[in-house]
């Protein structure tokens, strides 16, 4: 069968997994490629901006404030930047009467002003608080090197300096943490005597919720602490101090609160939170570049396992469930401190969904064009079509038992005719009938199976299914006999003209699918039922009939439809091959003929031989008027009846008839037919 050609069990195991291991490579080798693209990297900044400001915590209390220079303290003093510095040397002596633990200043004193202004601020420098001034690198162009970087001096040269330098991404967004030893924040928790937690190498800073501003103080307060802040409000704090004016854009820098619309912030804030992030050890680290890889290995090898034989809502469900799952778990290391990506594993969920969507896009359109290969020999196309929206293709080619109606049609007299015309001309005659008869099957939705020299073998119920297969059956019968009347038309005045068509149809059990060997196979029957079908069409001469149906054949047939009605019960014969008759009809359009025929039938099986034999005498009648291929057969039968009446016995009438039980009416013995 056809199962010898698409494989057993082990093949389809092993098909499996050759599919699971080419899904998992391909998805890898597609997600490795990606990462080699200009797109990663954005994607990659993308998801670690959205961690940042969705889980960004509330600000722990660090004792840290930031005092700005801004837009209401210039209007109070009414001044423009630079301040004057001896204002700069009033605020530091005001925050240490205050008790303020240090002053970091985040402006580049490289200028000098006038002299008792320097002198103001140089006294305050030394005074108890530590005060960390800001220093600089700044990119040089110059004609003898493209470019150069030169620290910007202070001119406060014995003041405590830190490095106010960031390192911001090529998309302008400043995500990673000032890393340097010299850092400002470090400096400045040193010179206060506080402990830090060193970022590690390539540290992030992590953002705290904006619900929640950093300690905060307009520079004309600081000014007056004693007057404009709470008692203690300085007690003890590291204060930073720095321009807040954001109109203009002076040191001002995009965060990853940017995609939720977040504002740019000012230098001075964000060397706050590097510095909160020092005292409290709350560094964002990333995570080495092999754990997500290896997560994604295994999640796109676990979905590709599970979905080994391709189910796309199965494998749509699992990516979404491990694409959730690797959400989450990025959420929760981000907020322990560690930037795990989950988008190695997302695209390489996407990717391998992708991937396994387009293979099975490709194997359903394989499947179609060798379903349409495989059938479009023996059904029209709109069935193969309909056999592969219905996904039944597996069974049908593979085998299965169903109850079928199988046709048989043959041209009686065609050999002997064909001997007196050249082979072209046979050839001919056969390609027009042969187009005629597949048209017949095809337009009645059946099977067409096979040619047999002059001979046509056709079914209906498969490989689709149809509920009314013997009524098309017994429909497509009369019309091939319609199409031989215009044969027979065409083929006037040559030997083919006298050519008569003989059907059989028998309704039963076969198996059917894609039969034969590794080298030659066809979709095909077999069973008893075919054999059946193809002795009912050679019944057909001995019964003088031109359609012959057997009972199993009527039974399928609807109750009181009104092809049912329209047959006529013909006889029981006993075929070759078989040890019991079966009863055969054939279609009739005289009602009175009909009638008559199953009253002979109901009389015969209850042995009721007087009415039997009133039912062939009227028959003959009927048929000297009307019907006159009928009198040689209404002859036969009433002989048989007359015999059965006087008490031969059934051997002798048929030659295979059993004997009948004590007590019961004698049984009408079916009439024997050889192969011819």
């Amino acid at each position: 069968m056809a199962a010898s050609r698409t494989g057993g069990a082990p093949r389809g195991s092993t098909d499996a997994w050759q599919s699971w291991a080419l899904r998992v490579l391909a998805a890898l080798g597609l997600l490795g490629l990606l990462q080699l693209l200009p797109v990663w990297t954005p994607l990659e900044r993308l998801e670690y901006d959205l961690l940042s400001s969705l889980t960004a915590p509330v600000r722990p209390d660090a004792g840290v404030l930031v005092v700005g220079i801004d837009e209401p303290s210039l209007a109070a003093l009414s001044q423009s930047p630079p301040l004057p510095r001896r204002l700069h040397a009033r605020l530091a002596d005001a925050l240490s009467a205050a008790g303020a633990a240090a002053l970091g200043v985040d402006l580049l004193l490289a200028a000098p002003q006038p002299p008792e202004d320097d002198a103001a601020l140089a006294r305050a420098l030394q005074g108890r608080m530590p005060v960390v001034l800001a220093s600089a690198e700044v990119t040089v162009q110059s004609s003898q090197v493209a470019q150069y970087r030169q620290t910007v001096p202070s001119v406060f040269t014995n003041a405590r300096h830190g490095s106010v330098a960031v390192d911001v991404d090529d998309d302008g967004v400043l995500r990673r943490a000032p890393v340097r030893s010299d850092a400002f924040w470090r400096v400045l928790a040193q010179s206060a005597g506080r402990p830090v937690t060193p970022p590690p190498p390539d540290a992030l800073l992590r953002h705290y919720a904006p619900e929640v501003a950093l300690p905060y103080a307009h520079y004309t307060q600081a000014l007056e602490p004693g007057r404009q802040l709470p008692p203690g409000a300085l007690q003890g704090k590291l204060v930073l101090l720095g321009q807040n004016t954001p109109v203009g854009g002076v040191d001002q820098f995009t965060t990853p609160r940017r995609v939720l619309g977040g504002d740019p912030q000012s230098g001075v804030f964000l060397h706050a939170t590097a510095l909160i992030n020092g005292l409290t050890g709350d560094w964002i680290v990333p995570a080495h570049p092999a754990g997500p890889a290896l997560q994604a290995l295994l999640a796109v090898a676990f979905v590709a396992w599970v979905t080994r034989r391709w189910s796309g809502w199965r494998a749509s469900w699992l990516t979404m469930a491990l694409s959730l799952l690797a959400l989450i778990g990025a959420f929760w290391a981000y907020l322990v401190g560690v930037w795990w990506s989950a988008l190695p594993t997302l695209a390489g969920l996407l990717l391998h969904l992708n991937v396994g969507a387009a293979g099975s896009y490709w194997r359903e359109r394989r499947r179609r064009e060798q379903l349409h290969s495989d059938f479009a020999r023996y059904v029209p196309p709109a069935v193969v079509d309909a056999l592969a929206a219905a996904g039944t293709a597996t069974a049908a080619m593979q085998g299965e038992r169903r109850v079928l109606t199988l046709l048989f049609s043959d041209l009686a007299g065609f050999t002997a005719a064909s001997e007196h015309l050249p082979p072209e001309a046979v050839a001919q005659a056969l390609n027009a009938y042969f187009s005629r008869m597949t048209r017949c099957v095809h337009q009645h939705g059946g099977t067409l199976d096979k040619f047999i020299g002059d001979a046509v073998m056709a079914f209906w119920n498969a490989p689709l299914p149809e509920p009314a297969h013997a009524a098309r059956a017994l429909a497509c019968a009369e019309a091939m006999q319609a199409d031989m009347v215009a044969l027979r038309t065409e083929w006037l005045g040559t030997p083919f003209g006298r050519l008569l068509l003989r059907i059989g149809l028998h309704t039963g059990e076969a198996a059917v699918g894609h039969l034969g060997s590794h080298e030659r196979f066809t979709y095909t029957a077999v069973g008893d039922a075919v054999n059946t079908a193809a002795r009912l069409e050679g019944a057909n001469k001995a019964l003088g009939t031109a359609i012959l149906l057997s009972a199993a054949t009527r039974d399928a047939l609807p109750e009181g439809s009104a092809e049912r009605a329209r047959l006529l019960w013909v006889d029981a014969v006993l075929l070759a091959g078989r040890s019991t008759g079966i009863d055969v009809y054939t279609p009739c359009d005289d009602a009175v003929l009909v009638a008559i025929s199953l009253s002979l039938q109901a009389h015969l099986r209850a042995g009721d031989w007087a009415e039997a034999q009133q039912c062939c005498l009227q028959w003959h009648a009927h048929a000297g008027q009307h019907a006159p291929q009928w009198l040689a057969h209404t002859v036969q039968l009433r002989d048989r009846v007359q015999a059965r009446m006087y008490g031969a016995p059934a051997k002798a009438l048929t030659g295979a008839a059993p004997a009948s039980e004590a007590g019961a009416p004698p049984a009408f013995g079916a009439r024997a037919l050889d192969k011819s």
